[in-house]
């Protein structure tokens, strides 16, 4: 997968990436203020061979050379009992000497016989006389430490270059590196879990899902507050606004089916996704545009028109394909919502044999005589031999997915088992989709036709 890819999966997730960020980034930048704060403040100190002025140079220079190779000696004589003990004692903190060795940074530059002493503690204050106290030991344990027994009989000297002064500012924590910081985490938990929601999310919900494999799309069709009053409205009987996205969803399957008389398949995913409703209401648009449509009811396995709408199924489809019945006017005297209905009638037939038949193919010829668009109401693709059965004498395609119920697994298979038996698949239409997604041209760019 290419880095287009993951962003058009983030994308389409942005609502999850969107809010792992505000509630990580909120609860790290909550927690910073949290963090006690800290100061620091330094004192620097300078260790010199205790010589007298008529000392001569070449002696000069090996004392010189034992401070330096006494330096990290001396470093570490600082966090010793010795040393901090003391400096408990005079400044009354109420801590152990392992812990404010823990409060102390020591560092000798490179070449020097310098000692930085860097102490941290709640206030500036603290942290400065902490610095300062440190220093002010440090002769008398370096003393000890050479074998004298007062500072001024002792081979090295230690002065103070720079004394700790009370720091301004906090040292940490650092709110601005602490904002990037939690920035940035954020960010990443964001990402990471927008792409593991779509990893385990995989419905169908908005145009992107249904372009992404590479099909074309039609239009969402909003959900209806009122269920059963949204299977028996009639195209004259929708809002102004349903009518007119279904009337852009009509005229794009004509477009898209491009051929005189457009037969037009509907099908599914799987049953309950409002396939028959949509197909009923496209039906509905192109009559009242002035086409004469006829709606044959072939789903024999699930919803019929028919049915829903009050006609008669003594007699229908499946009569005049198994012979009992011969075609005649009066097959076309039940009308709804100002198009013909076709039921699906009372023989027992197997729809996928019905609709690959030679006498559903001569039944196709004889109705494109008396209709300029004839609708095909099929049943749910379930496996590859439904399409190649459903698509023999119909190569015009519209898949009706229901949105946040079909799995895009779902609709890839039915997609691919149509491409592969050879129909022409005009676009997807998802069905009770939250929010109105505006129709598409079935041969928008970028998508085929096939």
């Amino acid at each position: 997968m290419d880095l287009r890819s993951y962003f058009r999966r983030l994308l389409r997730r942005w609502p999850v990436l969107l809010s792992v960020f505000v509630l990580v980034g909120a609860a790290l930048v909550g927690a910073g203020f949290f963090i006690p704060s800290t100061y620091t403040s330094s004192v620097r100190m300078v260790f010199a061979p205790n010589l007298s002025v008529t000392t001569g140079m070449e002696t000069r220079q090996v004392a010189d050379l034992y401070v330096t190779s006494r330096m990290k000696t001396y470093a570490q004589l600082v966090t010793t009992n010795q040393v901090l003990q003391p400096v408990i004692d005079s400044l009354g903190l109420n801590t152990t000497v392992p812990d404010l060795a823990e409060q102390l940074k020591i560092t000798i530059p490179t070449g020097t016989s310098v000692l930085d002493v860097q102490a941290s503690a709640r206030t500036g204050a603290d942290a400065a006389s902490i610095a300062n106290r440190i220093a002010n030991e440090m002769p008398g344990a370096v003393a000890g430490l050479e074998g004298a027994t007062v500072p001024a009989e002792s081979p090295i000297q230690v002065s103070v270059l720079q004394p700790a002064g009370i720091p301004l500012f906090q040292s940490s924590p650092n709110f601005l590196l602490n904002l990037v910081v939690a920035v940035m985490l954020a960010l990443l938990a964001g990402v990471f879990a927008a792409l593991i929601i779509d990893n385990f999310d995989t419905r169908v919900r908005s145009r992107r899902d249904v372009t992404a494999l590479n099909v074309p799309y039609l239009g969402g069709i909003p959900k209806m507050r009122d269920a059963k009053a949204w299977d028996v409205l009639q195209f004259t009987e929708q809002a102004p606004e349903m009518r007119s996205l279904l009337h852009r969803i009509a005229i794009d399957i004509l477009y898209a089916a491009d051929e005189t008389p457009p037969f037009v398949l509907f099908t599914s995913p799987r049953a309950g996704a409002g396939k028959t409703t949509v197909a009923a209401n496209v039906a509905g648009a192109l009559a009242e545009a002035g086409n004469r449509v006829t709606f044959i009811d072939a789903d024999v396995r699930g919803g019929r028109l028919a049915a829903q709408v009050g006609i008669p199924q003594a007699q229908g489809i499946t009569d005049l394909v198994s012979g009992r019945i011969e075609l005649d006017e009066s097959m076309f005297d039940a009308q709804w919502g100002g198009f013909t209905v076709i039921p699906c009638g009372g023989s027992a037939i197997d729809v996928g044999e019905m609709l690959a038949g030679e006498t559903f193919r001569r039944l196709m010829r004889d109705l494109a005589r008396r209709f300029d668009v004839v609708i095909v109401d099929a049943p749910p693709i379930t496996n590859l031999s439904d399409a190649s059965l459903f698509t023999q004498n119909i190569s015009n395609v519209v898949v009706v997915a229901e949105a946040a119920k079909t799995r895009r697994a779902e609709l890839q298979r039915v997609t691919r088992s149509l491409r592969h038996s050879g129909a022409r698949i005009l676009g997807v239409v998802l069905s009770r989709v939250r929010r109105d997604e505006q129709s598409a041209p079935a041969d928008q760019e970028g998508h085929s036709k096939d």
